[in-house]
């Protein structure tokens, strides 16, 4: 089972490598840039590259690799640790920041892209790489009245009046008062953080949140278009989000009528890429039948984890069901406990297959690599998963009231540790009757 689990992973992964995504939309014809069926003359053109994201160092590359030195300047900005080795020209800059949360070297990253596009012209033409992540990686805050705007303007289906308690509550945590703030001065870090941590900790799914970022961000919401003034802006988007709304990705950097937006990768074609595995290899295709259940999984995690423990122990043996998509996690004031939202859906589905007793196996995967703010991918639990813990001494229902799953699937050494995978198309289940 270890070698098709391994397999399946494998395939999806591949499905949405950033390097070639992008090749596979980007070709060059003597001087003109192709993308679908449009034309770019790049003659006397001043091109610029800001790849921002999990899977911007890739994209990158692969503009660099189609480009080379027709680019007069480069940006890449990425989560800490996925640079590696990487290196680009003199006239790339790097950044590394922090993800989810902002920190100093986000609003570096924002200082950085802000001034980048601060010389456009009708002549230049900026190839926006953009991918999950971005929101937290690159911030540009605006001033405190556009907060204040945010609070006081009445509540709509994007700014419920939930998520305005919620902001006004993170605000109170760092006793920031908005009576007493000059409100022509920019929004500072630390309420940047406290909102943020807010929101990632309420349970509102990511179109939500973005919803808030684009509104007090100069460079999202569009903001990165706006910038770039009379010149053509091309994003090149790996969706990270549910049906791929390019206001919520990256918090709506190039959600502009005057870019041009392309999607590069999604969170479907991963699924189809399990599927294809299995029907592409002789021996599987005789023995499983492989579906995709839905490509817009979201909701609570430990919920989502049972129903999908439920419906696949009703499934005929062999069968194998995919899902995309991505959960949530309602975190309670002063959580400690460690984990992220696969290995939550994961523990939860693992407690329902104990008490059924029915051969099947859960395989939880976080296609960037990190679970939240962990760094497992996932788990993989079955129906004897529980009672393997049981016999080192785990309380799977604590672990999973304290939200502490990490832990309880480490010393199982059930975790996917496969590191920062370099893309970032949100997440997949493969449920599989045995």
């Amino acid at each position: 089972m270890k070698a098709l689990i391994d397999r399946l992973i494998t395939a999806a992964l591949a499905a949405v490598e950033p390097f070639n995504a992008v090749q596979n939309h980007l070709r060059l014809n003597g001087n003109n840039l192709v993308i679908g069926k449009r034309v770019i003359d790049l003659t006397d053109r001043d091109i610029r590259c800001v790849a921002v994201g999990k899977a911007s160092v890739d994209m990158a590359r692969s503009i660099h690799a189609l480009l080379g030195s027709r680019i007069s300047q480069g940006l890449v900005i990425t989560k800490y640790d996925h640079l590696k080795d990487v290196k680009f020209p003199a006239h790339w800059e790097t950044i590394e920041s922090a993800h989810p949360v902002p920190d100093d070297l986000s609003l570096y990253a924002g200082d950085r892209v802000w001034e980048l596009l601060a010389d456009c012209t009708d002549r230049t033409l900026v190839l926006a790489g953009i991918s999950g992540g971005a929101s937290s990686l690159v911030v540009a805050p605006r001033d405190w009245n556009a907060l204040n705007k945010l609070l006081t303007s009445p509540p709509t289906a994007e700014i419920t009046h939930k998520i305005q308690q919620l902001v006004q509550a993170a605000l109170a945590s760092q006793s920031i008062d908005l009576t007493t703030v000059n409100l022509a001065e920019n929004i500072s870090l630390p309420a940047l953080q406290a909102i943020g941590k807010a929101l990632l900790g309420s349970g509102l799914s990511i179109d939500k949140i973005n919803a808030v970022r684009s509104r007090i961000d100069r460079l999202k919401g569009g903001g990165l278009v706006d910038r770039v003034g009379e010149g053509e802006v091309i994003g090149l988007i790996l969706s990270d989000v549910i049906d791929d709304p390019i206001e919520s990705i990256a918090s709506g950097l190039t959600n502009h009528p005057n870019a041009k937006n392309i999607f590069v990768g999604n969170n479907r074609q991963a699924c189809e890429a399990i599927k294809q595995a299995i029907e592409d290899e002789e021996e599987d295709k005789e023995k499983y039948t492989a579906k995709i259940v839905k490509i817009n999984l979201q909701g609570e995690a430990r919920v989502c984890g049972v129903e999908i423990a439920q419906r696949i122990i009703t499934e005929p043996s062999n069968t194998i069901l995919i899902y995309g998509g991505e959960t949530t996690v309602n975190l309670p004031e002063n959580c400690t406990g460690k984990g992220g939202r696969n290995t939550e859906l994961a523990l939860a589905a693992a407690i329902e297959l104990a008490k059924h007793h029915v051969p099947a196996w859960i395989i939880t995967l976080a296609t960037d690599g990190t679970d939240g703010p962990t760094d497992a991918a996932g788990a993989t639990v079955n129906e004897q998963t529980i009672d393997r813990a049981l016999a080192l001494g785990l309380d799977a229902n604590m672990a999973l009231d304290r939200h502490d799953s990490y832990p309880f699937f480490e010393q199982l050494d059930d975790l996917h540790l496969i590191g920062a995978t370099g893309t970032n198309v949100a997440d997949i289940t493969i449920a599989i009757r045995s």
